[in-house]
C-alpha cells in the first residue's frame, strides 16, 4: 500500500490597508451630462462613473448627424437619454443601464461572442416563453 506524503503550503498573510466601509459601491446608475466624440457616447453618471458606449452599438446615432446627437434630453430619473423626433432628426431612448452589463451570466454557443444584438435577444427571450 502506498501513501501519499502531504506537501507542506505556505501561507502569507497580508494586512489589509483599508477597512470595508472605506470603499464605495454603487447603488444606482443616473446620469450627469452626456459627451459624444467620433466613436462614442460618454455617459457620466452621477457617482463619477463614465460608461463609453460605442456609437455603432446604437445605429440610429451612428448614422446620424454630430450636431442631431447633441440634442437629447436626460428624463426626470436620470436613467435614460432621449431624442425627441419633435426636436431633431433622432427617434431614440437609451437606457444607461442596459449597457452596465448583465447581473447575470450569460453562456453563449461555443463561447464565441460577448455582445448580443436586439434580434438575438428577442429571439432567445421568444424560445423561453414558449
Amino acid at each position: 500500500m502506498v501513501t501519499a506524503s502531504k506537501e507542506k503550503v505556505s501561507v502569507k498573510e497580508f494586512k489589509i490597508q483599508y477597512p470595508l466601509r472605506d470603499y464605495t459601491y454603487p447603488i444606482e446608475a443616473l446620469i450627469e451630462k452626456v459627451r459624444f466624440d467620433e466613436t462614442y457616447m460618454h455617459v457620466v453618471l452621477t457617482d463619477e462613473r463614465i460608461v463609453s458606449i460605442p456609437l455603432k452599438w446604437i445605429p440610429t446615432l451612428y448614422h446620424a448627424k454630430p450636431a442631431e446627437r447633441e440634442k437629447y434630453q436626460i428624463n426626470q430619473t436620470r436613467r435614460m437619454i432621449v431624442w425627441d423626433p419633435s426636436v431633431c432628426e433622432i427617434n431614440e431612448e437609451v437606457r444607461v443601464e442596459d449597457y452596465l452589463g448583465s447581473t447575470k451570466s450569460i453562456k453563449y454557443p461555443n463561447g464565441e461572442k460577448t455582445v448580443r444584438t436586439v434580434r438575438e435577444k428577442k429571439a432567445s427571450y421568444t424560445k423561453k416563453k414558449k
